[in-house]
């Protein structure tokens, strides 16, 4: 009897477990990517690592909201579904360690080259250019799980703090889209905020990741120059992402750091309330404040206070209007790397034509006429905001100010 009833027990055990197997591929198959709508891109990981949705169901999804949203946002201006499908099944064959293992990623057209993505400086008669290789801090997105769908909009050349181009177009806030995204990384920021991706990539010089968030309602980071793997040490563009989860930031930040430059950041000290916090409600340029954004550093001023932090209010030790004068004496060259890519002289019927934006025209004639002591100017002046600044930050080592 020990045998028929061995078979038995065998054959039981078999079906309960390819009911089971049918059980799972159906849960996993009904899980709806919709559900994954406002989560953080850790939590959208671990559920898919642990099969509870479909990788490549959640790429489909997200396409299908860019393409729903983008006609009234004009966030992205590029796709490649061939090309994600190909990362994903390349991904999928790894033991699904990474970080951010599945999720997918929108990366800002300027800047943050992928091979055969367009590459055209936001420049109408660039329009059919492409990158010809990747860049290192797009290939570690990569290595921490990320699956790129697309490239982001942003103004021409990156120059300004709102995103329009000729070649482009506007970007929309998500919020109102009769108002305008921020910049230059707007799109990116756009595409966060408006749920189709929980982490988009930018680049910052003077605030182009920290100004369309602080317009979108996300959370947006430069960090220390250098920090990340692929940026130069010397004062040029940092490349990192707005995201709309601080989980997200820190683990982001963790990834791309530079290992060889990590000593730049600095311990948290064991006790935040021995540090004094000060506070403007200034523009550091003179321009008018909104009462809307003075009252919420006041806000966040009060709230600090009550936890019992020391807060006091300092001006900026640097003269605002010499430094965005500066920041135009480093533009000038993006000018004159425009006249270089068109093969001639830029002249004002490139503007009427709209070869070019007035602003690059403006700065391409700067760039003719300007000394030859110019970039000289430039890095001294950086360099004394720099002292400035790290003299300003050893007393008060966080300063809440108004973003624009």
């Amino acid at each position: 009897m020990s045998k028929p009833r061995t078979r038995w027990y065998t054959t039981v055990s078999i079906v309960v477990m390819f009911l089971f197997s049918l059980t799972v591929t159906s849960a996993k198959a009904q899980s709806n990517p919709a559900d994954l709508d406002g989560q953080s891109a850790t939590t959208i990981t671990k559920q898919l690592k642990n099969h509870q949705y479909d990788e490549q169901a959640l790429m489909q999804y997200t396409y299908q909201k860019i393409n729903q949203q983008n006609p009234s946002l004009n966030n992205v201006i590029y796709q490649n579904p061939s090309d994600a499908l190909k990362q994903l099944q390349s991904l999928q064959k790894t033991d699904r360690q990474q970080p951010f293992y599945g999720v997918p990623l929108l990366i800002k057209g300027l800047g943050q080259a992928y091979q055969g993505y367009p590459n055209t400086d936001g420049l109408p008669f660039l329009k059919k250019e492409t990158y010809p290789t990747t860049k290192v801090f797009v290939k570690k997105l990569q290595k921490m799980g990320f699956v790129i769908l697309g490239e982001t909009n942003y103004p021409e050349m990156g120059l300004i703090n709102i995103t329009n181009s000729n070649l482009n177009g506007v970007a929309h806030n998500p919020w109102n889209l009769l108002f305008n995204t921020g910049g230059s990384s707007g799109g990116a920021t756009a595409s966060v905020a408006a749920n189709e991706v929980p982490i988009a990539t930018g680049n910052d010089a003077g605030g182009s990741l920290r100004i369309p968030a602080s317009w979108s309602g996300v959370i947006g980071l430069k960090p220390t120059q250098g920090l990340i793997v692929g940026d130069s040490t010397t004062p040029s563009v940092v490349n990192f992402a707005d995201t709309r989860d601080i989980t997200d930031t820190q683990t982001l930040l963790k990834g791309l750091t530079n290992p060889k430059q990590a000593q730049m950041l600095q311990k948290v000290p064991k006790n935040l309330k021995d540090l004094t916090i000060a506070y403007s409600l200034k523009s550091p340029v003179g321009t008018p404040v909104s009462q809307d954004a003075i009252n919420t550093v006041q806000q966040s001023v009060n709230f600090l206070r009550q936890q019992g932090f020391k807060v006091v209010q300092k001006d900026s030790p640097v003269d605002g209007v010499k430094m965005m004068q500066t920041y135009y004496l480093g533009a000038l060259e993006d000018g004159a790397n425009a006249s270089e890519k068109l093969g001639r002289p830029l002249t004002s019927q490139d503007v009427k034509d709209k070869l070019v934006s007035p602003m690059t025209y403006a700065l391409y004639e700067a760039s003719q006429k300007a000394p030859k002591s110019t970039t000289n100017t430039f890095m001294k002046e950086l360099a004394l905001v720099h002292r400035q600044m790290t003299a300003f930050h050893k007393q008060y080592p966080i300063y809440l100010t108004p973003t624009t």
